[in-house]
């Protein structure tokens, strides 16, 4: 009769046998979508590749039409290219996207891998253990007796020991194979989070992209593909802008006595708060603003739709309300301590010229859409944020809190 040390190694062989067979059954299966993904992943870093390429071209391009002189012919050449590369930084950051993506897919699959590794030889063990340190009606003596051999019995124990020692150094490189795993994956999940806030840009991008789109269609119209036209263009543009800087010093002088009366004659320092929320799409002096040839950007683009209410952004007296050819229509409000605001591109006017305003009061709606009353030289929905300090633009975020 076979000894009992005996029959117990045999049932625990054909139950590793059985836990190894479904293991290399859901390895191979893994090892099968791995593959289609690691394929996915090389697709991805090689379209990238190629689009990175493509981008240095056009960067080369524009830097060689932007050390020309300005012209039409040259303005139009550098939308189109910068058109062209909105178009591929668009693509590139979507296709980094998605590679991030996809080796957080592989990760978490070697995950759920190495857990049910975990989970199998676990229990492996608990059955190994069990059948080890069994205890029955069976003493010691009689097992030794009805095995036949006691060489048998130490031979089956000592194989048991063996592959209980082999299981539980299985167990642990499998905790520091998924602790590794953890590991990396924690790092992938902070670069899919920093890609997350990368994808905001996408906006911002497929914004900039409409809005060269936009510009090339504007100056066209403005210019009725005549340089000479161009010319005068640039030479009324910048004389409004000249206009504007030499009229809010002299409204500040003519305003101040005013400004002290509503102010009871507190000198304290001028807060400025946000006129609208929304995405803004182009800095000050931004180096990608489409019209940048025409004029430098001398303020804030803050993205919204049409009709969204404008807020004053400091109390003041309103010093302007016109209509120019760059900045459409537009408010201009003059505060205490020499700073001066100016909203342009709408498509309302709610205030009329030496109104006192309060901080928050509606002064008029947003406009900018291309074609519509009062959007000025714009290429989409949104309101163009100036702040001057005694009459000269200035950059406005060091005076706005942050949202």
């Amino acid at each position: 009769m076979e000894g009992r040390g005996v029959r117990v190694f045999g049932a625990c062989l054909v139950a590793l046998c059985v836990v190894v067979f479904a293991q290399h059954r859901a390895s191979a299966a893994a090892g099968t979508d791995l593959s289609q993904l690691q394929q996915s992943i090389s697709e991805k870093k090689a379209s990238i590749d190629s689009l990175n390429k493509q981008l240095d071209s056009y960067r080369s391009k524009i830097k060689e039409l932007a050390g020309k002189n300005a012209s039409l012919q040259n303005d139009i050449a550098m939308l189109e290219n910068e058109t062209a590369m909105a178009t591929l930084d668009l693509a590139s950051t979507q296709n980094t996207i998605d590679e991030e993506t996809l080796e957080l897919r592989i990760i978490d699959g070697q995950i759920k891998d190495t857990e049910d590794q975990l989970a199998a030889r676990r229990a492996m063990l608990a059955d190994l253990l069990f059948a080890v340190n069994k205890n029955d009606d069976q003493g010691v003596l009689e097992m030794v007796l009805s095995s036949g051999s006691i060489s048998d019995v130490f031979d089956a124990a000592q194989q048991l020991q063996s592959i209980n020692d082999g299981m539980k150094s299985a167990l642990e490189a499998t905790k520091v194979t998924r602790n590794d795993l953890a590991e990396r994956q924690g790092s992938h999940e902070a670069k899919v989070t920093e890609l997350a806030a990368t994808a905001e840009d996408l906006q911002k991008k497929a914004n900039t992209l409409e809005a060269h789109k936009n510009a090339k269609m504007v100056i066209a119209d403005a210019t009725q593909d005549s340089e000479n036209q161009y010319r005068t263009l640039m030479s009324e543009l910048r004389a409004e802008q000249q206009s504007i800087t030499d009229e809010v010093s002299s409204l500040q002088g003519t305003l101040q006595d005013k400004l002290n009366a509503q102010d009871g004659g507190n000198t304290g320092e001028t807060i400025i708060t946000w006129p609208v929320h929304g995405i803004i799409t182009t800095l000050f002096h931004d180096p990608t603003y489409p019209f940048r040839n025409l004029f430098e950007h001398s303020g804030l683009d803050i993205a919204v739709p049409q009709g969204t209410a404008i807020e004053a952004a400091a109390p003041g007296y309103v010093g302007r309300v016109y209509k120019g050819q760059q900045y459409g229509y537009y408010v201009l409000l003059i505060h205490a301590n020499g700073l001066a605001t100016l909203y342009a591109h709408m498509s309302r006017i709610d205030v009329a010229q030496d109104q006192y305003i309060a901080r928050g009061q509606v002064i008029g709606l947003s406009g900018g859409r291309p074609g519509t009353d009062g959007a000025g030289f714009s290429t989409g929905p949104h309101v163009h944020f100036e702040v001057r300090l005694n009459g000269i633009p200035v950059n406005p975020m060091p005076y706005l809190p942050s949202e």
